[in-house]
């Protein structure tokens, strides 16, 4: 079976189980089993019925590469509690080897030099091309034929719907992602559907209590016209709050606002990635995204977008946010929960509310979209490692229930408890000695310090809601678009990332559309007036075709049409279905 047609399984499973649900047997990923090649006589030593690691506890040492720059957790298993429960348990020491800055240079001279070490971790986002190579070099072990062999029982917890999405054009499965969110997981656990279904980082946030002052409702910054004019109300009151002159407006920091800020207001405006036939098109090509950045111009115009947005960092803007000197702030809430947060403690009065839409004057429907997350690291094991089979069976143990509790929260009836209604709550001392030190207590306990087999959903099911004014207020935050989300796994750039293959014409375009891109629109959104804006919105429109954006339309609707009939649909927009589902 071919890699589309893999894909095209996993559509229909993922349709399917949405549709008619799955068993309510117990995992920590999926209760519905993988699918396993096994053979009576390759799973004569192991059971599908057993962890696979409890087979051999005996002591041995595996080296992991981590392809992401930052980490910098050393194996300690005679002071670090967590390294200690594990090696306890597995009998596994892990020798962390961690990744410089240029993790891709640097990996492809371990590549090289055949220098692998048994397990490795890459970054499937900005490490696209290096998986692809690495999958085709033949250096790491097909997943499947390790679980075969070794460990079976991770084919029964894996959940399905992510070995057919990861499984390779030759048949294989050769990693293994983390923080992927699948439906068969939501339907497993019910109660977290809400978090995936209707959460979102992208938001308008404004402050609640500038707007009781000067008399401005949610209503007034709902509407296009009239959020202009509450805008200016803000401006011309010349607010002081803690000596600081409160600004009308803030997007993201020079290097996010194009994809976040701006991408919220694409979908407050209604611009989407689809055609009216269904197809796939590239939404900066839509008349709703030429209103978006009119709409831009128009508030860099009108003195309600400051010149200094463009050129500030992202501390730069918390600083102002700390502060309380920014009325309103569109794009990403989930970088700036820390200013959020702080400026509620110092005032409780200064509280944000979310505004769901900035309805077009042209009259679009907002839609947001929302995707389920097909992960963010990929984790493989070396084809020569003379570990392999620990290593799998290592990777097993993690990922299950019993390797994530040893993780996240240690041992049972001796550093957390699992309250009436199945929720893991550690000890309240442990929790004292965080909120005392934070540094000394992660060196000490080591809780959430192996992320790369992270099970979400079973997390965020499993872990006990620290339930108080403050973290309602907070959380409360991220939902404010619910009202307009729409599922788009078929048209979301998380799933069509791998629409062409790295190094091919359409990559080299996107690259170099990339850097256009984030050259031109800063000039659309400070021109000086409608001529000027207009010669240059064409001018970027005539350069991205010139760039090559037509044939990456082109691959990533070949991708859309296959995801589209494996799903029975043809139009998933609401623009087009009127229908928010």
């Amino acid at each position: 079976m071919n890699k589309a047609s893999l894909r095209l399984l996993a559509i229909a499973l993922a349709l399917t189980v949405m549709i008619t649900g799955c068993s309510s047997e117990k995992g920590a990923g999926n209760s519905t089993p993988a699918k396993s090649n096994s053979s009576p006589e390759a799973a004569a030593s192991q059971s599908n019925s057993e962890p696979g690691w409890k087979s051999n506890t005996s002591p041995v040492s595996l080296s992991w590469y981590t392809g992401v720059a930052g980490y910098s957790k050393k194996w300690d298993a005679k002071n670090n509690y967590v390294d200690k429960l594990i090696t306890e348990e597995t009998g596994v020491s892990v020798e962390f080897i961690h990744a410089g800055n240029d993790v891709n240079a640097e990996f492809n001279v371990m590549m090289a030099t055949s220098n692998l070490p048994d397990i490795i971790t890459l970054d499937r986002w900005n490490s696209t091309s290096l998986i692809q190579t690495l999958m085709n070099s033949g250096m790491v072990a097909p997943l499947n034929e390790l679980m075969e062999k070794y460990d079976p029982y991770l084919s029964t917890i894996l959940p399905e719907t992510m070995v057919d999405w990861y499984t390779q054009a030759d048949g294989n499965l050769y990693a293994i992602p983390n923080y992927y969110v699948s439906p068969e997981m939501l339907e497993q656990y019910p109660d977290v559907k809400k978090f995936y279904n209707e959460r979102s980082n992208g938001q308008i946030i404004v402050r609640q209590d500038i707007m009781d002052q000067l008399g401005i409702t949610v209503e007034d910054l709902q509407q296009e016209d009239s959020f202009i004019a509450a805008l200016k109300k803000v401006k011309e009151a010349n607010i002081q709050y803690n000596g600081m002159t409160v600004l009308p407006l803030y997007f993201d920091d020079k290097d996010k606002y194009i994809n976040d800020s701006l991408g919220v207001l694409a979908g407050s405006f209604g611009a989407v990635p689809e055609a009216e036939d269904g197809s796939y098109v590239d939404f900066r090509r839509t008349e709703e995204f030429k209103h978006v950045l009119e709409f831009a111009n128009r508030l860099y115009s009108e003195g309600l977008l400051s010149l200094e947005n463009f050129t500030s960092a992202r501390n730069q803007i918390e600083e102002k946010m700390t502060q309380g000197a920014v009325f309103m702030k569109i794009g990403s809430y989930a970088d700036y929960t820390t200013p959020v947060s702080q400026l509620y403690l110092s005032d409780p009065n200064a509280k944000y509310i979310t505004i769901d839409a900035i309805k077009s004057n042209k009259g679009t429907l907002p839609q947001y979209g929302r995707s389920l997350n097909k992960g963010w690291t990929l984790t493989f094991v070396n084809k020569k490692s003379k570990h392999a089979d620990r290593a799998i069976q290592f990777l097993e143990y993690l990922y299950s229930e019993q390797g994530h509790a040893a993780s996240f929260f240690g041992k049972e009836g001796e550093t957390f408890t699992i309250t009436a209604d199945g929720k893991y709550k550690r000890n309240p001392e442990i929790d004292q000695e965080f909120n005392a030190d934070w540094n000394a207590a992660t060196k000490k306990w080591g809780f959430e310090s192996i992320w790369w087999l992270t099970n979400e959903v079973w997390l965020k099911h499993v872990r006990e809601a620290e339930e108080t004014e403050q973290t309602q207020y907070m959380d409360g935050l991220f939902y404010g678009s619910a009202k307009y989300m729409y599922s788009n796994d078929v048209l979301d750039s998380g799933n069509l990332f791998d629409a062409y293959e790295p190094g091919s014409k359409e990559a080299n375009a996107e690259a170099k559309i990339t850097v256009f891109w984030a050259q031109i629109v800063p000039k659309m959104i400070l021109a000086k007036n409608a001529a000027e804006f207009e010669s240059l919105y064409n001018e970027a429109m005539a350069t991205l075709d010139k760039l090559g954006l037509g044939s990456i339309e082109a691959a990533k609707n070949a991708r859309v049409q296959e995801f589209k009939q494996a799903t029975g649909v043809n139009l998933v927009s609401p623009k087009y279905t009127g229908e928010y589902k």
